[in-house]
């Protein structure tokens, strides 16, 4: 069986380093979101309805809110990885499927972790501690 502690701290950094950018780019799109969603609330001249009753804000709060919970569990995985903890395999596939179509950081992401979690000894040093 081989040693796969290497590789599973290079895969705990490549999960952080994805996720944390998608954290970044959730936070964009929500900015982006609440202030498109002001600009075109105030430009009306009719009566004043709440932004977040437009269908198109609350699609976009939608979608952010799913965005925020895979960054969250791609950082906890991330983590886990790289201190060396239990880690869910099933979280970890679902996240590289997920990964996959988004070129070329994600790809790479879920090659890499598909590859990882296939392996028979992914949690061996787990086992031995």
């Amino acid at each position: 069986m081989r040693d796969l502690s290497g590789h599973r701290k290079s895969l705990g950094f490549l999960y952080l380093f994805v996720h944390t950018l998608m954290l970044a780019g959730t936070g964009v799109l929500a900015y982006v979101t609440a202030a498109l969603g002001f600009v075109a609330a105030a430009g009306r001249s009719a009566p004043a309805m709440p932004v977040w009753e437009n269908p198109l804000v609350l699609a976009m709060a939608g979608i952010f809110v799913v965005l925020l919970a895979a960054s969250i569990a791609g950082l906890a995985l991330g983590l886990g990885l790289v201190r060396g903890r239990p880690v869910s395999k099933g979280l970890a596939t679902l996240l590289a499927l997920v990964a996959l179509p988004t070129f070329p950081l994600g790809t790479v992401l879920g090659v890499y972790s598909l590859w990882f979690f296939g392996q028979e000894g992914w949690d061996a040093d787990l086992q031995e501690a």
